[in-house]
């Protein structure tokens, strides 16, 4: 019986898991154990719940146009626990000397497609309009080289929309430094419409028309979602489920592996109470930063390149409020912060108002964002200083200057990997490397996108690999 080893209990890892289950249910040649050094699974896929609350530690939803979340809820029987944002609260706002402004409506990621509303946004002045507009008459690059974010928004739509706009709204999604982020690895959608367009505009305004016409053809109970999803209870029921519903794979928390080494066609784990494990193959589902301390004696080329993948600090900050009195209304999504305003916090979400059932009815819930690329340090003061200064920003902002019914930090130190320019040649680079070690698989969201949809496909993928390769091995 040939044995895989999945060293990694996050998203990836499980959603590995999950698929060599599905190939064991089959094929009973299989074995698999997945191991996770803290004790629980699930990475930063975590719910708090308590007095009525939900509180998410780590991401409070994913992409719905990514398949690959919708789709295994629906193979863990959650479908019907899948929930969308309310409709009753569609606006973003964008936080501008202290006032909060809305985004203008038919913006597509960053991209402005309906006129009047753009023409009409207070949130660009004139000159910054006109400069965006000129994305119709600019040619495309004729580079095939990678790009940052920062440029590419620039050389299309000006400083404006850059600052205004892609910062906030894109960087954010990374927690990234715009002028080092790829673009190609992070945003590849607008390399792809510059290049089959000439314009982002008229390519985005191309693509809703598409959707659109799409839309129009499906029966109205079998609509698709809204952007964002999550589930009834929390994010962490696709977690509890994974595993349950697993039940070919060998789930064992609380287990550190100290060391991999290769010999012989096989693989030999060291644990850290002293034992030893073979595998045939092996499912490296961890950050690169233990994924390269594990392989630095086997292979210390792609140990060398994965530490060249760089992670930062970031923090997130629930609060809550009685509803009685609270002084800001909260219709909408909540706010991002343009680094030109000079603020501590990225970005607010209005929890309360984005999904329903977060909060008991007498109570709102907001939820901060501090740290990432640029203001990194900020998520590494102590818990009750990140609280403070929260606590500031939303009174210069919002006039929030009443008690707080909870207010909890969830830090996470260097736990955001980073795309910077040339990620996908680095990428690259590793995955050949690795050829010299048969049964060695990597995923997570290193490689190829951070969003939970990016890594379900990603650990997917790897066990489909260690499969084909177990197969192949077998018949030869």
């Amino acid at each position: 019986m040939k044995k895989i080893i999945i060293i990694g209990g996050g998203i990836a890892g499980l959603s590995a898991a999950y698929h060599i289950h599905e190939e064991i249910s089959k094929n009973k040649t299989l074995d698999c154990t997945l191991l996770e050094s803290s004790e629980k699974f699930g990475g930063k896929i975590s719910t708090l719940r308590f007095d009525g609350f939900i509180v998410e530690r780590g991401p409070d939803s994913f992409i719905s146009q990514k398949p690959e979340a919708i789709n295994l809820c629906k193979k863990l029987g959650l479908e019907g626990r899948l929930i969308s944002t309310s409709p009753d609260h569609p606006s973003t706002y964008v936080c501008l000397k202290n006032k909060l402004v809305t985004m203008p409506d038919g913006l597509s990621l960053m991209i402005p497609t309906k006129f009047i509303p753009f023409i009409l946004s207070p949130l660009f002045s004139w000159m910054g309009k006109i400069r965006m507009g000129m994305d119709l008459f600019i040619p495309k690059s004729k580079g095939k080289g990678d790009e940052s974010l920062a440029s590419f928004v620039r050389r299309r739509m000006g400083k404006e929309a850059l600052e205004k706009m892609a910062e906030p709204m894109l960087a954010g999604i990374y927690a990234s430094d715009p002028e080092l982020m790829s673009i190609k690895s992070t945003f590849p959608v607008f390399v792809q419409t510059e290049q089959k367009y000439g314009s982002l505009i008229l390519g985005m305004i191309a693509r809703k028309r598409e959707q659109i016409l799409h839309r129009d053809k499906i029966p109205k109970d079998k609509q698709p979602f809204s952007l964002f999803m999550t589930l009834k209870n929390g994010l962490d029921e696709m977690i509890v489920a994974l595993v349950e519903k697993a039940t070919n794979i060998a789930f064992r928390a609380g287990t550190k592996v100290t060391n991999l080494s290769f010999a012989e066609k096989k693989w030999k784990l060291t644990l850290d109470d002293g034992s030893f494990i073979n595998a045939d193959a092996i499912i490296l589902a961890t950050p690169t930063k233990i994924s390269s301390r594990l392989l630095e004696q086997t292979s210390p080329k792609v140990a060398g390149l994965l530490n060249e993948i760089s992670y930062v600090s970031t923090a997130t900050v629930s609060i809550a409020y009685k509803k009685a009195g609270f002084p800001h209304s909260l219709d909408g999504f909540g706010f991002v912060v343009p680094k030109t305003e000079g603020k501590r916090i990225l970005a607010c979400t209005w929890t309360s108002s984005k999904f329903p059932g977060r909060v008991p009815k007498e109570c709102v819930m907001l939820r901060c964002f501090v740290g990432g690329a640029t203001r990194e340090e900020l998520a590494e003061l102590d818990e009750e200083a990140i609280g403070i200064m929260v606590r500031e920003e939303l009174l210069d902002i919002m006039g929030i200057d009443c008690e707080p019914v909870f207010l909890k930090v969830f830090r996470y130190k260097k736990a955001n990997v980073q795309y910077r320019v040339g990620h996908a040649a680095l990428i690259e680079s590793v995955r050949k490397e690795l050829q010299s070690f048969p049964g060695l698989m990597v995923t997570g969201s290193a490689y190829t996108g951070v969003g939970i949809p990016d890594c379900i496909r990603d650990g997917a993928h790897a066990a489909k690999e260690a499969i084909e390769f177990l197969a192949n091995k077998t018949n030869s």
